[in-house]
C-alpha cells in the first residue's frame, strides 16, 4: 500500500469516501471539502492500493495535543490494518509540531488488537478508550445453555425503572435513580421511541433481580437495507452470581428479541479492560468495528 499526503485533486473523492465509510457510525457528521482542506493545524494522509483509495487519516492540533478525528478503511478492505501507515505518517507530522499526546476517535479498522500492536511497535504508548462491536445477525454463534433452577429470566414490568437502577448501581458502581432510566442515550438510544419492555431483561436469583441486559431497536439511527439496527446495553451480573452463564443467557435472549424484530446488525459498546464482557461478545460473534484511544509519544 502507498501512503501519501492527500492531494487537492482528490478532495472530492476523499469526502465521498469518508461519508460512505462513516455513514452508519454513531456521532458522525457529514463532512465537506472545506473540512479536509489543508491548514496549519490539520493534515490528511491517504492509503492507496494501485489507483484505489482504501484509507484516510485526518489529524490536527487542538491546544497542546493532537487529534485524529477520522481514521478509516473502506468496508470491503478491513482486516489488513490499512489505516496504520497513514496514522504513523500523521503521528510523525504532529510530533514534529511538538505534540506528545494524540487522541484517536472513531477509528474504523480491524483487527483492533493488531492496529494497537503496530502502533506500539512504532513507539507509541496506547491507552484504550471506548469500543463499539458489531454483529451481523446472520453470523450469531452458539446458543444459551440452560441456567440453574434457582435462576430465572424475566422482562421489564411497569414500575421496574427503580429496580433497574438499583441493579445497575450494584453492578457498575453508578448512582442512577429511576428517572435516569428514561434519559439513557448510549448508541443513539431515544427511550421515547426505542423502549419496549420485551427487550429489557432481568436475571433473578430466587425472585431477586441480580442482572440486567437490554436489546433495543434504534429507531433514530440510519437504516441499513431498509431496516433499523439494534443495540445491546447494560449487560451485567452482580459479582457473587457471576460465572453461572447468566450474562450469556441474557445476551442470547436479548438477541433473540432483536431477531424477531428482523434486525440485520446489532451494536454493543464496551471498554478494552472489561475483558469478561469483551470475551463474551466476541464468543457470540461480535467484532470490534469502532475504537477510540490515546497515543502517548
Amino acid at each position: 500500500m502507498k501512503t501519501e499526503r492527500l492531494q487537492r485533486n482528490n478532495l472530492d473523492l476523499a469526502v465521498s469516501f469518508l461519508n460512505k465509510t462513516y455513514v452508519n457510525t454513531e456521532g458522525f457528521k457529514k463532512v465537506s471539502v472545506e473540512d479536509l482542506e489543508e491548514s496549519r493545524e490539520g493534515t490528511v494522509f491517504a492509503g492507496w492500493i494501485g489507483s484505489e483509495l482504501v484509507s484516510i487519516v485526518h489529524g490536527k492540533i487542538l491546544g497542546s495535543n493532537g487529534q485524529i478525528d477520522w481514521a478509516c478503511v473502506k468496508q470491503g478492505s478491513r482486516g489488513e490494518c490499512y489505516s496504520v501507515e497513514p496514522i504513523k505518517a500523521c503521528i510523525i507530522e504532529l510530533q514534529e509540531k511538538g505534540v506528545s499526546r494524540i487522541h484517536v476517535s472513531r477509528c474504523l479498522d480491524s483487527p483492533y488488537r493488531r492496529v494497537v500492536e503496530s502502533l506500539e511497535s512504532f513507539g507509541a504508548q496506547v491507552k484504550h478508550g471506548q469500543l463499539t462491536l458489531c454483529l451481523g445477525m446472520d453470523t450469531l454463534k452458539g446458543e444459551s445453555k440452560p441456567i440453574k433452577s434457582r435462576y430465572s429470566l424475566r422482562s421489564f414490568k411497569e414500575g421496574d425503572d427503580q429496580t433497574w437502577a438499583n441493579v445497575k448501581n450494584t453492578i457498575f458502581g453508578s448512582s442512577s435513580i429511576a428517572l435516569d432510566f428514561w434519559s439513557q442515550n448510549f448508541l443513539g438510544v431515544d427511550m421515547e421511541s426505542d423502549f419496549d419492555p420485551r427487550g429489557f431483561l432481568f436475571a433473578e436469583h430466587k425472585g431477586v433481580p441480580i442482572g440486567i441486559c437490554a436489546g433495543i431497536v434504534l429507531h433514530n439511527r440510519k437504516k441499513i437495507g431498509g431496516s433499523y439496527i439494534g443495540g445491546i446495553g447494560w449487560t451485567g451480573i452482580v459479582e457473587e452470581h457471576r460465572g453461572e452463564g447468566l450474562g450469556r443467557a441474557l445476551m442470547m435472549e436479548s438477541l433473540n428479541y432483536l431477531i424477531e424484530k428482523e434486525i440485520p446488525i446489532t451494536e454493543v459498546g464496551t471498554q478494552f479492560y472489561r475483558t469478561t464482557a469483551l470475551n463474551l461478545y466476541e464468543s457470540i460473534g461480535f467484532r470490534i468495528e469502532v475504537s477510540s484511544f490515546d497515543l502517548f509519544l
